[in-house]
């Protein structure tokens, strides 16, 4: 500094001026050129795994550099880019720098004339992962809030893999429904023979071989058949989730296309940050077996046996006080009576299962030894005695009636409690007290029939 101090005190002002002109566009075109160079981006040390990564992709092989795709064409972006660069480099080295940096590449830097233009990517159909894909359709559009950009499907997210795109951006997008208030929203929902074509050949999966075009040959709808828990995912975003970004998590009143509007409009937040990871094809498939949901026709199979042991009211309305048993109130549960697995009938191919039935056994555990036969015996005695007399008297007022328009409505709740006793099968064991109550109501109802 002080030679170059002594050289100016020798000249006159103007070359003073000039010389140091030169000297810091010297400087500044150095720290430009210097600082354009891909290598020059490594030097910060979060960036290392992006540079490593950058390494291996495509881009490098084709010497496109970083600043090439992280700052727009033109030179009012270039020293703009460049303004944010010197920003994050005193950032940098003043620790203001998280450990995850985030970059958003817009579409204009991809679609340049010189890298990837619209005309040829619509026009470039091609096979990704086995999947029929097109850019036409993708790239320009904005579906439920969404504007898809080359971002949105090309990311930075696992391997050395600088810019690739994961499947779960597609099935986010494709096979995600939404619930409450946007219940049955689909931001873009595609049909199988969208994206597959129909295999040519047949498919062997074990001791069953499968012929798509058989299927195809009566225009079978695959998402409706056979792959039809494979193609819709409810969409499920714990409010956690938002904690992972934001200091407080999701409000109730945004809804999803403002959600998605703001997390995707010059922001980088990946859909599966949100929603997780969506599975589809084979990692999704499930047995044949596992489709057949039995629930849809055995339902509520077990409801009476709970309602008696429970005391729970009675469909009909007419018992309104709890008679709860002692095996309740001390919180016996179904599989501490019911303890002996039944067998296989020999000859069938487990058509018939197992169940684990009652037995007197269960009561000894906790009364002592033939505490079971004596109860059990005395409960379904009197309760089968009971009901007996009350279906004599029943029966016949409902053969005097006649037809069931005209059956009074005490005659109809009668019958509902003895068929409610009936169907519980077990006579008075699961709950004595109760089943005794409700048929004593059932007598005095038809008492009241005038």
């Amino acid at each position: 500094m002080r030679f170059i101090s002594k050289i100016l005190g020798q000249m006159n002002l103007l070359k003073a001026i000039v010389l140091l002109v030169i000297i810091v566009f010297f400087v500044a075109a150095s720290a430009i050129t210097i600082t354009a160079q891909s290598g020059f981006c490594n030097s910060c040390h979060i960036m290392n795994d992006y540079y490593a990564s950058w390494e291996e992709s495509v881009h490098y092989k084709h010497e496109v550099g970083c600043l090439d795709c992280h700052i727009q064409p033109g030179a009012g972006n270039y020293v703009k880019g460049k303004i944010n660069g010197l920003s994050q480099a005193v950032d940098c080295m003043v620790g203001r720098v998280g450990t995850k940096p985030e970059a958003v590449v817009p579409d204009v830097t991809c679609l340049r004339s010189s890298c990837h233009t619209s005309d040829a990517l619509d026009n470039d159909d091609k096979k990704f992962n086995g999947v029929n894909f097109t850019h036409e359709g993708h790239v320009g559009q904005t579906v439920n809030g969404i504007k898809v950009t080359c971002g949105t499907c090309h990311n930075h997210y696992e391997g050395n893999e600088h810019f690739s795109v994961r499947n779960d951006s597609c099935f986010t997008c494709h096979f995600l429904t939404s619930s409450g208030d946007n219940e049955g929203l689909n931001p873009s929902k595609v049909g199988c023979l969208d994206c597959h074509d129909v295999p040519d050949k047949t498919i062997d999966q074990g001791y069953v071989k499968i012929n798509h075009k058989e299927f195809a040959e009566y225009q079978t709808n695959c998402g409706e058949s056979c792959h039809k828990k494979q193609v819709s995912v409810q969409s499920k975003v714990d409010k956690n989730t938002c904690l992972a970004c934001h200091t407080y998590s999701l409000s109730d009143k945004w809804t999803a296309e403002e959600l998605h509007h703001d997390h995707t409009a010059g922001e980088k937040v990946e859909c599966f940050s949100c929603h997780g990871t969506v599975e589809h094809g084979v990692s999704g498939a499930i047995s044949m077996t596992d489709m057949f949901e039995c629930r849809n026709c055995h339902s509520d199979t077990h409801t009476v046996q709970q309602d008696i042991f429970g005391a729970s009211n009675h469909p009909t309305g007419v018992q309104d006080d709890k008679v709860l048993s002692s095996m309740f109130l001390t919180h016996v549960e179904c599989t501490d009576c019911h303890i002996q697995t039944t067998e296989v009938l020999e000859g069938t191919v487990n058509s018939f299962g197992t169940v684990a039935k009652a037995v007197p056994e269960a009561c000894d555990v906790c009364h002592g030894p033939g505490s079971g036969e004596m109860y059990i015996s005395l409960w379904q005695g009197e309760t089968k005695e009971m009901y007996d007399k009350v279906s004599s008297r029943l029966s016949k007022y409902e053969l005097a009636e006649g037809s069931s328009e005209s059956t009074p409505e005490r005659i109809k709740k009668a019958r509902a409690i003895l068929d409610s006793v009936a169907a519980d099968g077990s006579w008075g064991v699961h709950n004595h007290k109760y089943t005794e109550a409700l048929l004593n109501q059932a007598n005095e109802l038809i008492d009241g029939v005038k």
